[in-house]
């Protein structure tokens, strides 16, 4: 006969519930390593509840791979902006709705661990409503922890792009009025809009591993560059739809792999 879980243990179940969107578009060679981390884990504290996919109408196997390997899929229009949203709504019409939404990208696999400590910071009556998580790059070199450095600077003032873990409560997405329906930049307006009503929490414990892909595919300097550009073209008020037919000239790629560069 097993032993009673101890006080801790039990204390430990009574934490917020999390479900997990993501958005894909051509992920078959990222999403396996972030769904087996997500449905497959050790601890099943350190696991979501809810796993929802939102595809963009990808041509490979990232719907056959998401379904056999558990997460529920949803077919969307394409465009981070909309895609995230419809994850998110499908999280919230779920019959058991979760109590902590957590949205990432296909290529960003939180640490062992990082999961449960999510949970913990929302848990009880002083817990957060906003939360990021800390990033680290899966790539050796000085240049890698200057990237960074930044991301969680600027994850830690409350601008939170897409490969730092938003997380934050069904209750607080509504109010905030959710991510509109953009092809890019749908984060930095989220985060702009959470920020209005309360301070989004940086949780040094829970760590997002992040691809190095997009840096390595269109090299650091220009990927570097070209965000900037865009981002102050948008503090500008260019209209997103713009920024995405200049993102994919500055690129050398079209506007259908948005979903990967956060």
């Amino acid at each position: 006969m097993s032993a009673a879980p101890g006080p801790e243990r039990a204390a430990e179940t009574s934490l917020p519930s999390l479900g997990v969107g993501v958005c894909t578009l051509n992920e078959e060679r990222a999403l396996p390593r972030l769904l087996s981390r997500l449905l497959q884990g050790a601890d099943d504290l350190d696991r979501p509840g809810q796993v929802v996919v939102a595809d963009g109408g990808s041509k490979d196997r990232t719907v056959a791979l998401a379904e056999r390997m558990g997460a529920r899929v949803i077919a969307s229009d394409r465009g981070r902006g909309v895609q995230l949203a419809s994850a998110a709504e499908a999280l919230l019409e779920s019959e058991d709705r979760p109590e902590v939404l957590l949205f990432l990208h296909a290529d960003c696999v939180p640490r062992p661990g990082s999961l449960v400590e999510l949970r913990r910071a929302f848990a009880g009556r002083t817990g957060h409503r906003a939360t990021a998580m800390r990033q680290t790059i899966v790539a050796q070199g000085r240049v890698w922890r200057m990237l960074e450095r930044a991301a969680n600077a600027r994850a830690r003032r409350g601008m939170v792009y897409g490969d730092s873990g938003l997380a934050v409560t069904p209750e607080l997405y509504r109010e905030s009025g959710g991510y509109p329906a953009w092809p890019l930049f749908e984060d930095v307006a989220l985060s702009k809009a959470i920020r209005r009503i309360v301070p989004v929490d940086f949780v040094e414990s829970a760590t997002l591993a992040v691809s190095a892909r997009r840096w390595e595919e269109e090299g650091v300097l220009r990927c570097t560059l070209r965000n900037i550009v865009l981002r102050a073209a948008f503090e500008c008020g260019v209209p997103t739809g713009l920024l995405a037919r200049w993102y994919g000239t500055f690129s050398g790629r079209g506007g259908g792999r948005l979903q990967r560069d956060g």
